[in-house]
C-alpha cells in the first residue's frame, strides 16, 4: 500500500536539530514544527541548506515514512530520489511575527514530559525551571570531518564534538521524583562550539536561560528507538510579554486517517 501523501501548507518551524550522517552518506537534519491543522509535525530527513529557519511558515510536500510510526512523523516526497533537489520543494510563504510566537508557544505547551508518554505524543513543549546546565563527553565521538556529495565539510554531526550539552530541569507539574535530564540538540548550540571551540560555556548565556528579559520553553522530542526518552529539539527564547491563552484549545495531537 502506497504510503499517505499530502501537502502542509502552514507549518512553523520550531527547532532543527543538529546534523547527523546517515547509512548512505547523507548528512541530514531533523526539523520540526507546528501545523495548525495537523499539530506537531516532525519532517525527516531535510538537508542543511533547507529553508527551515525557525519561525519561517513553510509549504511542504510530504509523505509516511513506513519505518517511523510516530504520528508526529513525516519526509518530503521524494526525498531519496531527489535528494539533490530536495530544498525547492520548500516554499516559504511567510514568517511569524514575534508577538504571536510566544501566543502560540505558551499556548501549546504541557504540565510535564511525563503526559506526552502517557498520551503518545512524540513532540510538545514545556516550560521548564532550570536546575543544571552541563556538559558531558560524547560517546560516539568522532574527530574526522568527511566531506561527501551530500552535505558541506562545515555541517558537522553531532558525533563530531567531544561534549554535548545537557540540561536538568523540572516541568511546571512534574511528575517525576528526579528532575529530567535532557540533551540539548539545538543546532545552532553546536554550530556555536564549531565556531567557539575555546569558549563552549558561552552557549548558556547565548541562549538567554538566565535572563530576567526572557521566557524560556523547550521544543521537546522522542527518538524513534526509544519513545521514552525525550531530548531538546530547541531552546526558544521570547521576550517577555502579555500572553493571550486562546478560547478554542490548540490541535497538539496528530491522528493518521
Amino acid at each position: 500500500m502506497s504510503p499517505e501523501k499530502r501537502v502542509i501548507d502552514d507549518l512553523v518551524i520550531l527547532g532543527r536539530a543538529v546534523p547527523e550522517r546517515i547509512r548512505n552518506g547523507r548528512i541530514t537534519v531533523c526539523t520540526a514544527g507546528y501545523s495548525e491543522e495537523l499539530g506537531f509535525v516532525r519532517i525527516y530527513p531535510t538537508r542543511t541548506s533547507s529553508p527551515l529557519q525557525r519561525w519561517n511558515i513553510v509549504e511542504v510536500p510530504v509523505e509516511r515514512n513506513p519505518q517511523d510510526t510516530r504520528d508526529e512523523s513525516w519526509k518530503i516526497q521524494g526525498s531519496r530520489s531527489e535528494w539533490s533537489r530536495l530544498d525547492i520543494k520548500i516554499k516559504v510563504v511567510g514568517t511569524l511575527p514575534r508577538n504571536r510566537g510566544l501566543n502560540l508557544i505558551a499556548n501549546l505547551t504541557e504540565e510535564c514530559v511525563g503526559d506526552l508518554n502517557t498520551v503518545k505524543r512524540s513532540l510538545g513543549i514545556i516550560k521548564p525551571t532550570i536546575e543544571e546546565c552541563y556538559f558531558c563527553p560524547e560517546d560516539e565521538f568522532d574527530p574526522l570531518i568527511q566531506t561527501t556529495l551530500f552535505g558541506p565539510p562545515q555541517a558537522q554531526t553531532k558525533q563530531q564534538f567531544r561534549e554535548i550539552p545537557k540540561i536538568k530541569y523540572r516541568c511546571p507539574n512534574c511528575k517525576n521524583v528526579n528532575p529530567h535530564d535532557q540533551t540539548v540538540l539545538e543546532w545552532g548550540f553546536y554550530e556555536w562550539f564549531r565556531k567557539n571551540p575555546e569558549n563552549i560555556e558561552q552557549v548558556w548565556e547565548n541562549a538567554q536561560l538566565v535572563s530576567d528579559k526572557h521566557l524560556v520553553y523547550f521544543f521537546v522530542g522522542n527518538t524513534l528507538k526509544y519513545k521514552n526518552a525525550f531530548l531538546i529539539i530547541s531552546v526558544i527564547r521570547l521576550p517577555k510579554d502579555t500572553i493571550t491563552k486562546s478560547l478554542i484549545p490548540y490541535t497538539k495531537i496528530t491522528y493518521i486517517e
